[in-house]
Formats: C-alpha cells, sequence, structure tokens
C-alpha cells in the first residue's frame, strides 16, 4: 500500500488530473446512452426543476375545465344519488354548453356500460351527441399484447383509427380496446384514447399522441382534436409535457353550477366563459380516483393533464431536450469548462468549487424552464462532472501536500541528508508544480509550506522548506529544476538523525532563521551551511 501511495504521489498533478478527466468523460457516455435508452434525460433533476420554477407557461384562457368536483358530488347527491349520475345530466350539460358557443367539449368520461337503471336517462343522452358535431369522447387503449383476443377490428373504430399505409395492411387488425358503449358516438368519429403512459419510475411526465398498429394509426384525444381543428402534429408521438406552474392553472367551473344554470332562467343569460372555448368535462374528486402522479404533484388530476397537453398541443408548446449526442456534447463541454476552471483556482479554493459549480451548472438548466423557449436544457449529467472532478481533485491535492509533509506530522525513520529554503512566488507557480519537479529523484523527500507573516499563502512569495535523503548537490539540482523560484536559494548541508514532530519543526525553524540570515547578508557567501 505504501509502495502504491508512493507511486501515486510521484506522478506529475496533470497526468492524475487527465485520468480523472477520462474515466469521468467516460461515465458521461455511459450516462447519456443509458438516459436516451429510457426518457432521455435525468428526471430526479428535472422533477425538483420543474416544481421549483418561479413562473411556468402561460395558460390558454379558452381552455375551461367543467370539473365534477367534491363540491358538485355533494350538491346532485340529494337529486341524483352518489356517482355515476344519469347521463341526462351530461345531456343538458353538452346542450347547454352549445348554446353558450362553446367550440368545442371533451368529455374526459369513459362510456363503457349502458345505465340499465335509467336506460331513458341514456336515450337523452344519445339525442344530445346526435345534435351535437363537437363533442368528443375518450377510448380506453388496453394492453397492446391482448390485440389478438379482441373482436373489434380498426376499421370500426374511424377517426379515433385512421389508414396511414394500405402496404402494410391488407386486414384491418384488432385492436385491444374499451370503445363507448354506444354506437351513436362511435359515428361520430370524434373518438381518441385517453391514456397516460408514465414513465418507469411511475411519474407522468410525457403524453403519447398517437400509436401505430399494422398500417393503421390510433389516435389520443388531443390529437383527435388537433386533426379537426387544424392544430400542428409534432414529428414524434412522444411529448415532454411542458405543466403549468400550478396544477389548478386552468378556469375551474364546477358541473354543479353548469347543471343548475342549464335548468334555470339565469343560464338563458350571455355567459362569456365558455364563448369560443375549448370545455372539458372531467374530475378533479379525489374520490372518484382519476389522479396521477406528475412532476407537480403527486394528485395530479387526469382532467388537469390533458387540459396541459391540449394546451401545449394547441400552443405548440411542449418541451424539447436535446438529442443524445448534443447531450453528450454538452457535457464533455460542461467537463471542458470544469477542467480549465480548476486551473484557475487556488489549491485552498478547491474545496468551495465542489458545491458552486454543479449549482452553476443547475441553475442554468433551471434558467431554461424559464426562457420562454420551450427548451430544456438538462446539464444534470455537466452538473454531476462537476462534482466529481472537484471532489476528487481537491481529495487528491489535499492528500498529495499532505504526502509530502509527513515527516513534519510523525515521527520519521528517514535519515535526512539536506534540507533547504526556498522563496516561490505563488501568483506563478502552484504547489503542486513544485511538488512535480522535487518528486523527480528516488530520494526520500518532504516538503512543508510555509507562511509569511502579514500575508495570505497565496499572495506573493511564500517559503517552502525540503529535506532530502540525498546530499546538498542533488537537492541544488533538484531546486534549480524548478520554476517560478527566486533565485539564491539557502540550501543546509547538515546531515541529522531522525527526530520527533516537534523537534522537526526545530530544524525548520533553525533553517528558516538561518535562511533570513543568508539572504540578508549575500556576499558572505553562506549558500551551503553547515552544523
Amino acid at each position: 500500500m505504501q509502495a502504491l501511495q508512493l507511486y501515486l504521489a510521484r506522478q506529475n498533478h496533470l497526468v492524475v488530473r487527465w485520468v480523472i478527466v477520462c474515466l469521468i468523460a467516460m461515465l458521461s457516455v455511459f450516462r447519456v446512452v443509458q438516459l436516451n435508452s429510457g426518457i432521455g434525460f435525468d428526471p430526479q433533476s428535472y422533477d425538483q426543476l420543474v416544481k421549483r420554477r418561479v413562473w411556468g407557461p402561460e395558460v390558454d384562457p379558452q381552455i375551461v375545465i367543467v370539473d365534477i368536483d367534491e363540491r358538485s358530488l355533494d350538491k346532485m347527491r340529494g337529486e341524483f344519488g352518489r356517482w355515476p349520475w344519469p347521463r341526462e345530466t351530461l345531456a343538458g350539460a353538452l346542450e347547454w354548453l352549445n348554446q353558450k358557443g362553446a367550440k368545442v367539449v371533451v368529455f374526459d368520461i369513459l362510456f363503457a356500460d349502458p345505465d340499465t337503471l335509467n336506460p331513458a336517462s341514456d336515450i337523452a343522452f344519445v339525442d344530445a351527441i346526435k345534435k351535437s358535431s363537437n363533442s368528443y369522447f375518450p377510448i380506453l387503449r388496453l394492453n397492446p399484447n391482448n390485440d389478438t383476443l379482441s373482436q373489434v377490428t380498426a376499421n370500426q373504430l374511424l377517426g379515433f383509427t385512421s389508414l396511414i399505409d394500405p402496404s402494410k395492411s391488407q386486414t384491418p387488425p384488432t385492436l385491444a380496446v374499451v370503445a363507448p358503449a354506444f354506437e351513436a358516438l362511435v359515428q361520430t368519429q370524434r373518438l381518441g384514447f385517453h391514456n397516460i403512459y408514465s414513465d418507469e419510475d411511475g411519474v407522468n411526465r410525457s403524453y403519447r399522441l398517437w400509436e401505430e398498429k399494422e398500417g393503421w394509426r390510433l389516435w389520443s384525444l388531443p390529437a383527435r382534436l388537433a386533426n379537426d381543428l387544424g392544430w400542428v402534429l409534432p414529428d414524434h408521438p412522444r411529448q415532454l409535457i411542458h405543466f403549468t406552474r400550478e396544477k389548478a392553472a386552468y378556469t375551474q367551473i364546477s358541473f354543479s353550477e353548469v347543471w343548475a344554470l342549464s335548468q334555470s332562467m339565469k343560464g338563458q343569460e350571455k355567459d362569456p366563459r365558455f364563448e369560443n372555448s375549448i370545455v372539458i368535462i372531467g374530475s378533479t374528486a379525489t374520490s372518484l380516483f382519476d389522479v396521477k402522479v406528475t412532476p407537480i404533484d403527486t394528485t395530479h388530476p387526469g382532467v388537469m393533464i390533458l387540459a396541459n397537453v391540449i394546451d401545449n398541443l394547441k400552443n405548440q408548446s411542449f418541451l424539447k431536450t436535446a438529442s443524445a449526442w448534443l447531450q453528450l456534447l454538452v457535457a464533455l463541454i460542461g467537463l471542458a469548462i470544469v477542467v480549465w476552471a480548476s486551473t484557475k483556482i487556488r489549491e485552498d479554493q478547491m474545496k468551495w468549487a465542489a458545491p458552486v459549480a454543479p449549482t452553476v451548472f443547475l441553475g442554468i438548466g433551471f434558467a431554461s424552464l424559464h426562457s420562454g423557449t420551450n427548451v430544456y436544457w438538462d446539464l444534470a449529467q455537466s452538473a454531476s462532472n462537476a462534482l466529481l472532478f472537484f471532489t476528487f481533485w481537491a481529495v487528491y491535492l489535499n492528500w498529495r501536500t499532505s504526502f509530502y509533509a509527513k515527516s513534519t506530522l510523525n515521527e520519521s525513520s528517514t535519515q535526512w541528508g539536506s534540507s533547504a529554503v526556498v522563496k516561490v512566488d505563488f501568483l506563478q507557480t502552484h504547489m503542486q508544480s513544485v511538488i512535480d519537479k522535487l518528486s523527480q529523484g528516488k530520494h526520500d523527500l518532504s516538503v512543508a509550506r510555509i507562511g509569511v507573516v502579514n500575508q495570505l499563502p497565496h499572495e506573493g512569495l511564500g517559503l517552502i522548506h525540503i529535506a532530502l535523503s540525498g546530499d546538498s548537490q542533488d537537492l541544488k539540482e533538484l531546486i534549480l529544476n524548478m520554476q517560478g523560484t527566486a533565485p539564491d536559494p539557502f540550501v543546509n548541508s547538515c546531515h541529522f538523525a531522525p527526530l520527533n514532530c516537534n523537534k522537526f519543526w526545530d530544524r525548520i525553524w533553525s533553517d528558516i532563521q538561518m535562511a533570513e540570515q543568508h539572504w540578508r547578508s549575500p556576499h558572505e557567501k553562506l549558500s551551503i551551511a553547515s552544523t
């Protein structure tokens, strides 16, 4: 172990630095490849930055949520009982919203089964759908592995599906889905899946706008809306949701209020809240369990996520991230900046660079979320690289300095042959460069940096005490090869026996006193003295 330490200590500190840099660069390549096999960025860093934003994207005022909230459940329980209510309530709300000028009405409610207890209510709902030309309905997409077990074919759900490549599909594939129970809803062709697919850690950060199956495309509810309203679809189906800062950022109107207005004379008045609006009917009531985990909250209502996606799609404001190669380039450039900065930082400042540099990189990523460009720069890898580099580098420098000063810290069995006191300009020369030159020989070596009264160690000239197991000529040759040293070093050719810590420091102070006398009396030729 001691031989390994001696070998490492004698290596040029620049070589050790580049070894550390190369290891961190290889780790960057591995990490970037790993991230891009998943979601493409560091999720934990992203979540924390998104949650702590000072402001978020602008909220589209045309998006309005008609909310089946706890208030509505409580108010309407007396007349209609517990949820689900008879569908005539939804029919009345749809007709009233259309009368008030709603541009589209999107149901975030799955109509999978008929209401066998209230068939007349279902009839009223179907009649309202037939009169509506702007209502959209969800389909639940089941696990594609179950497609072969289904009897529902793609051509039976046109609107939800569209044939995009006839050469790949001679016969429509079967699809595992839960479609609306009413044929009138299917005939509208205004259908789309409303599934939200979480990342591997269970957090919902992205949205899948469409899927493809054997030459057919299966549209999500927001993408289906975009097709009819002429919104531009992105090139890729998976998009990073640009969440609002607060989960309840969109206009919310309680369903009970809409229902009451639809049944009253007051509801005949003009209501500007719904003019040319995109209305989403869904639930935020936690008792209905339509909540997801997002970077914003662990109980983010599904209807609000849907509102975010529709907003992002309408205004083309999904968040964009860099490609894998660009991420790697940015990480390597960041590492290069860190290495360059390490050449400008004093050894005593290195320990502060370890927390400061990662904070700077994360701050840049945080600022990108506020830039209004809809681009997120994931600099978590650069922050990690900076933390690793400065931590290892500071530990190495401290260990190496302590290693060569060990003779001043404990008893030593070394027979020191000569010693010297040298003035070094630490504005031009680092301590590690001095050690590089002195450690080139095979002699045992002790190097101690001595402060100067009324002067910080890094300011101007400082003193270094050197003890060598070789003779004074060997020591003088080592000193002459050093750069940044003042001329006329003091070399003491004494041969002194092993001393304990206190006596070794006595020898150091004695050498310094003799050196000061030598420099004050240069004509006395005391460059070599003996005791």
